[in-house]
């Protein structure tokens, strides 16, 4: 048996299901009660169920975990690997998708779409006196994590005519001007939140780091929402520390509470969609789903969805 936590492709779901028996549970966080432990081969998931060792330990028969998605920390990777268990997932097939959501969120802070639209369908044609959009030819873009996706949105930018500078721990590009993080953060018009999630990223930007920001600074983050301390964040945008914020992530999702309230007309979220294009869902979903297959059968995976751990690599 394989069992999904969230929906996939319908090509990827087809592609399963010649394999084995797919089940497809009602929350995403758990395998359903009546699912018998000892049939699950395969537990795939996307952004949201997490696969965690206590899972793994209560499937004696399971020998592929994976993700539809890039990145892997909704997997307990390590505790999958100590147990022989196959971990598959998607990297860089998200690139160009979350790339151009960026590029979105950026011109919807730039120019107030969010605002302009609502105002406009509720009657209020006249918000255009007064109006004044923050144009990005010359502006300063400061990408933070020059991975694939970093940069292509410094590409982006320069085609823009916008200055990109960009900081990086390991990445570096002789095309580009490479800052120190307090110097990007104390200088950029724009930042572009690229990281990838470790422990070492957890937690970057939080009270320091937006004091030490251009005020009125444009933020987006297109990343993971750990990367940002939510609370100093809602205190900068309250203040005026930051000008505006755009995200397709949130430490909560979804946020809970009047988290957004106080900040709304400061903050532009969609919910998780920016690798969720025509192609890329496909894409994502097809290559763990054939990997997971292969697997199965015993035949050699696409070695560019198996996870290989390298403890000492430095991303981003």
């Amino acid at each position: 048996m394989i069992v999904l936590l969230e929906t996939v492709h319908p090509e990827a779901l087809a592609l399963l299901e010649r394999a084995d028996v797919v089940r497809l549970m009602a929350v995403p966080t758990a395998i359903d009660d009546d699912v018998p432990r000892e049939a699950v081969r395969a537990v795939l998931t996307r952004g949201r169920g997490r696969i965690t060792a206590q899972m793994c330990g209560l499937l004696p028969n399971l020998q592929v975990v994976g993700r539809c998605g890039a990145g892997l920390d909704n997997i307990d990777v390590v505790a999958a690997e100590a147990a022989g268990i196959v971990v598959v997932h998607a990297p860089g097939r998200t690139t160009h998708a979350v790339s151009e959501h960026g590029l979105l969120l950026m011109l919807a802070l730039a120019r107030q779409v969010v605002m302009l639209d609502r105002s406009v369908k509720q009657g209020e044609w006249d918000v255009r006196e007064g109006y004044e959009g923050f144009e990005l030819r010359g502006k300063r873009l400061g990408i933070v994590g020059l991975g694939a996706i970093g940069r292509r949105l410094a590409g982006l930018g320069a085609a823009l005519d916008m200055s990109v500078v960009y900081w990086s721990r390991a990445s570096r590009d002789p095309n580009l001007e490479l800052l120190e993080l307090d110097d990007l953060l104390s200088t950029a018009d724009v930042i572009q939140i690229c990281l990838a999630l470790t422990p070492q990223t957890q937690g970057l930007v939080g009270h320091d780091q937006f004091a030490r920001m251009k005020p009125g600074v444009l933020l987006i983050n297109t990343s993971r929402a750990q990367i940002i301390d939510h609370r100093a964040l809602l205190t900068a945008l309250s203040d005026g520390t930051v000008g505006c914020y755009a995200t397709d992530v949130w430490d909560s999702e979804p946020p809970v509470g009047d988290d957004l309230a106080s900040v709304a007309d400061r903050i532009v979220i969609t919910p998780h969609v920016a690798g969720l294009t025509d192609v890329t869902f496909r894409e994502i979903c097809l290559g763990p789903a054939a990997a997971t297959v292969a697997i199965l059968v015993g035949e050699q995976p696409d070695p560019t969805c198996v996870h290989v751990r390298t403890p000492s690599k430095t991303t981003n």
